[in-house]
């Protein structure tokens, strides 16, 4: 590796870990507003998008032991901000839900973590894309490393085929082609690739 590839992978950790600050400041403050943790700010957040999750998988969405997540649960239960309710295919596995005024917080964290996202801007999609796609390939990076333990992004999707031959990349599941602004991260349809593949 090459002193100046070095100082790049440097400057792009820096600029990473200075939005992860960024993002981790107003989850704060948002949090403080809302008398709640940034775990439990989390846990909400990751329900409004998923919708209602067994408490286990909370856990591992969110890379915390099984007893913070079940006790993060119980305390945003206490609150009325979600329910719990046994799952009706297993027993022994417990779901979590918003409940009406947790889905009201949902809606004022996506609010206050609004600022955050980018404008529009058209003439930069392509910057915004290459920028994206770069992100991605260290997400996969470091969950092959098993530093990230899930991934929905498309890179680490069997439905995904990567650019080749001039040709741009492919979702076999919805029969489109992506550009590289058109990558998810967080797909609700992902389906995890071979490992060989």
């Amino acid at each position: 590796m090459s002193a100046g590839t070095a100082d790049v992978d440097r400057k792009l950790l820096d600029a990473i870990e200075r939005l992860g600050r960024a993002l981790r400041a107003a989850r704060q403050r948002i949090a403080t507003d809302l008398g709640l943790t940034t775990l439990q700010i989390e846990i909400i957040d990751r329900l409004d998008h998923l919708g209602p999750l067994p408490v286990g998988q909370l856990a591992r969405e969110l890379d915390v032991s099984q007893p913070t997540a079940s006790d993060a649960v119980a305390a945003l239960e206490r609150k009325l901000l979600l329910e719990r309710r046994r799952s009706p295919d297993d027993g022994r596995i417990t779901i979590a839900g918003l409940t009406d005024t947790g889905q009201a917080s949902a809606d004022r964290i996506r609010d206050g973590l609004r600022a955050l996202r980018p404008r529009s801007d058209d003439s930069r999609a392509l910057d915004r894309g290459t920028a994206l796609e770069v992100l991605l390939q260290e997400i996969l990076r470091l969950q092959e490393a098993g530093v990230i333990t899930i991934n929905r992004s498309c890179l680490s999707c069997r439905h995904y085929q990567p650019p080749a031959d001039g040709n741009p990349a492919h979702c076999h599941l919805l029969d489109t082609r992506l550009e590289t602004h058109e990558l998810r991260v967080d797909c609700p349809d992902h389906a995890t690739a071979d490992p060989e593949s």
